[in-house]
């Protein structure tokens, strides 16, 4: 199945995810030459990439490979997006490249990810960053069609790379960079160019930090010369922090910008200062900076409050009532969300900022029900006792938005089996679901994630998929193992679960695993339809 840029870019925000990717499988909007189209043979070229549109890139690469006029065909489908994701991606795709010139011409976007910090289970081989710049700045000429660069390395990329893709790609307006802990330099070639409709600066995950109150660092000003003086048509910005106890950026300046076209914001981090007042910028200015652009569709306001809970009042952001009116997806804390004039609008939120407390659960409840169209949601609560009976705490949220499709429940503390019934129970509140995750504090004695799936599927049979995660402090991404089920139908007609399962066990290697189990037609455990059809020792 085809994966939407928009739903993609909103797996690449959210920090689950980590994200930070661009679209997996768009296609080139260049029409191939009349060449390719008298070549393709029996079938009009129009119809081969009208089929080619509707199919996943492994299918595509199997139907370019069945002879050497579709693969010609299919080349700027095949490679017009190039997501290297690893260090040894990166490696061997570069150097293929360099050797054909041919391909690059049909490169759109490129995302890079040497030595990839969020790479789980297994740890990405380390790589001299230095050598993948190189190898981009010898692609340069050729990557005449190159619209979207996006860089996530352990560092920014030497600044000469920045001014060599300026000179060499004409069409390129989409750049983003992440940075790493070396500082800024206030004459970067970043800055200089003109005439974006996409920019991202973020600071990446994982570079630790044990402040609690970071101070500010003001970001240059030929940054800011350049969004706001030389950028007029800017639809995509974001300016972030992902290691908040580490670095933090003042992006005040922000509201000084008024981009027609804006419809994808990310800001943050928020959170409070060492005089416990909130990060930048007050919440006055941000109501007419968010007022002054009604073309917003995507939101995002990261906060991060540490160890202490969000102030239960923040001072009004005195949005008008037009603002926001085609707004659909909203990241941020239920505050905020409270102040949004048109709330109907919102179609997916995601409230994994900071735990939902029991002493929360009214205001956050009265939030959710205004939110009449809101199909998916993401939820960090907070389980003290998971002895305890959580029926009115889960069941309060759900009869709150009843129309929910995709739901993501996440509890950092621990989860056992009988809160996990209780939830379990409670979903049929949601007659419309038909993806339900589960992140869950674990401890080694807890269920496996097989049997946490099989208890929800038992109470749910209408889900088509669940995912189980398991989350550890300290484990990388803070997380420990992970799963998804896919609830489909066998050829006999059995109802079966299609599991695939990866992690970090107890003691060992980090494994990869895939495996069939068969359900009874009430949704209870049957039998093991098959042993695993492939465990792969990573």
């Amino acid at each position: 199945m085809k994966t939407s840029v928009d739903e993609v870019r909103t797996m690449r925000r959210r920090s689950w995810k980590a994200f930070l990717q661009i679209p997996l499988s768009p296609r080139s909007s260049d029409h191939p030459s009349a060449a390719a189209m008298q070549i393709s043979g029996v079938m009009p070229a129009d119809i081969i990439l009208e089929i080619a549109e509707l199919l996943s890139p492994s299918d595509i690469l199997n139907l370019s490979l069945t002879s050497s006029q579709l693969r010609l065909l299919l080349l700027p489908a095949l490679y017009g997006t190039l997501l290297l994701r690893s260090s040894r991606s990166c490696r061997l795709t570069l150097r293929m490249l360099s050797t054909r010139p041919e391909i690059c011409v049909h490169i759109r976007k490129l995302a890079l990810r040497p030595n990839y910090y969020l790479a789980w289970p297994k740890a990405d081989e380390p790589l001299d960053e230095g050598r993948v710049v190189a190898r981009v700045e010898k692609l340069a000429p050729s990557l005449v069609s190159l619209h979207t660069f996006d860089w996530d390395g352990l560092e920014m990329p030497a600044d000469h790379l920045w001014e060599t893709l300026r000179k060499s790609c004409p069409k390129l307006r989409t750049v983003f960079s992440n940075v790493g802990s070396r500082p800024l330099n206030p004459e970067s070639s970043l800055f200089n160019f003109t005439g974006l409709t996409s920019f991202s600066l973020i600071v990446r995950h994982g570079l630790g930090g044990s402040e609690l109150f970071p101070s500010l660092e003001a970001l240059p000003e030929r940054l800011w010369d350049m969004l706001l003086n030389r950028c007029p048509d800017l639809e995509e910005l974001a300016i972030c922090s992902f290691s908040s106890s580490a670095r933090l950026f003042d992006f005040q300046r922000i509201t000084d910008g008024h981009w027609p076209k804006l419809h994808t914001l990310t800001l943050g981090s928020f959170g409070y200062q060492n005089d416990f007042s909130l990060s930048p910028p007050t919440e006055a200015t941000l109501g007419r900076f968010i007022g002054a652009h009604p073309c917003l569709k995507y939101m995002r306001l990261s906060w991060n409050f540490k160890r202490w809970m969000s102030p239960d009042n923040f001072f009004p952001m005195n949005l008008p009532a037009s603002a926001l009116p085609n707004l659909d997806t909203f990241i941020g804390i239920y505050q905020q969300l409270a102040e949004l004039p048109n709330p109907s609008s919102i179609t997916t939120l995601d409230l994994t900022c900071e735990p939902i407390y029991e002493s929360r659960l009214p205001a956050i409840c009265r939030v959710l029900q205004k939110l009449t169209s809101l199909t998916s949601l993401d939820l960090w609560t907070h389980v003290p006792d998971p002895d305890g009976d959580h029926t009115h705490f889960f069941r309060s949220i759900l009869v709150s938005c009843p129309n929910l499709t995709d739901f993501h429940f996440m509890c950092t503390t621990s989860f056992t089996m009988k809160p996990l019934k209780q939830l379990s129970m409670q979903l049929c509140l949601l007659p419309c679901l038909k993806t339900f995750s589960l992140t869950k504090g674990h401890k080694y004695r807890d269920e496996s994630m097989l049997q946490s799936a099989l208890q929800i599927i038992r109470y749910n049979s209408s889900l088509r998929q669940i995912n189980i995660r398991w989350a550890r402090e300290k484990s990388p991404n803070h997380l420990k193992q992970e799963g998804t089920y896919d609830v489909t139908v066998d050829g006999d007609g059995h109802p079966t679960l299609l599991a695939h399962e990866k992690g970090i066990p107890l003691i060992g290697r980090p494994f990869e695993r895939k495996f069939n189990y068969q359900l009874n037609p009430k949704g209870l455990v049957n039998k093991l339809a098959q042993k695993r059809s492939s465990i792969i020792q990573t």
